[in-house]
């Protein structure tokens, strides 16, 4: 495949919307009770975001079907597709 149609299929990422780009988020843990003090309580730490598994990325979705973008659709928020499909309506 040419250079220049690797690039055109290539995913658009975006920065995720759960961790805000810094591929960490605070989780609630549960700490049981000790020995001799007798209730738990709920700590935090800090630990990857799920969504986006630390990376801070995430694809960017087609608002349309949901699908990742590729760098052939564009910039705007729709994929190729769902665009033929709106101007055909």
């Amino acid at each position: 495949m040419g250079k220049v149609k690797e690039l055109l299929l290539r995913v658009q990422r975006c920065a995720c919307p759960d961790c805000g780009g810094s591929g960490v988020l605070e989780y609630e843990v549960e700490r049981p009770h000790a020995g001799g003090f007798n209730m738990g309580f709920i700590d935090t730490e800090l630990g990857d975001c799920e969504m986006c598994n630390g990376s801070g990325e995430i694809d960017r979705p087609c608002f349309g079907c949901g699908e990742a973008m590729l760098e052939a659709d564009g910039s705007g928020d729709y994929c190729r597709e769902c665009r033929e499909e709106e101007e055909n309506d």
